[in-house]
């Protein structure tokens, strides 16, 4: 009989998977690969539900984190993509769970989920015009009005 992660790993061999301890596996990926990637979680491991997606700015690129949990286990798939290119593909046919999540990432840190059928503010208002608030140069627009 094979543990889950044992199984996953088998799943996705042939991924750059690293395993950093017991019910947790990491998959670093380029951008370009994850559709394929969130396809394989969902036809291959039968994966159903996004738990959540977490990004971050991590100087010159933009970090995405995509978690997942399969019989105990915490699969986390990791892709960034440059600020000065901030695209993802979407993954809401893929996984509806996403609508929200690629919201949220869009409103904050600028990041265009490409084919995202609604990408309405979802955190800051309607009206806000003051850049992303969650990218590492942004200043409240006080300071913004104070540096000009």
């Amino acid at each position: 009989m094979t543990t889950p992660e044992e199984h996953i790993l088998e799943v996705l061999k042939g991924l750059p998977v690293l395993m950093t301890r017991s019910h947790r596996l990491f998959l670093s990926i380029p951008r370009e690969d994850l559709i394929k990637t969130m396809n394989i979680l969902s036809s291959e491991l039968a994966i159903q539900h996004l738990s959540t997606i977490t990004a971050r700015d991590k100087g010159n690129d933009l970090e995405l984190l995509y978690h997942f949990m399969l019989q105990g286990v915490v699969i986390t798939i990791k892709t960034t993509c440059p600020k000065n290119d901030p695209t993802i593909d979407s993954i809401v046919t893929i996984f509806p769970s996403a609508i929200l999540y690629e919201r949220e990432i869009h409103d904050i840190l600028g990041i265009v989920p490409r084919g995202h059928p609604d990408l309405r503010r979802l955190v800051l208002p309607d009206e806000w015009v003051g850049g992303y608030p969650l990218r590492k140069d942004w200043k409240p627009p006080a300071e913004q009005e104070a540096e000009e």
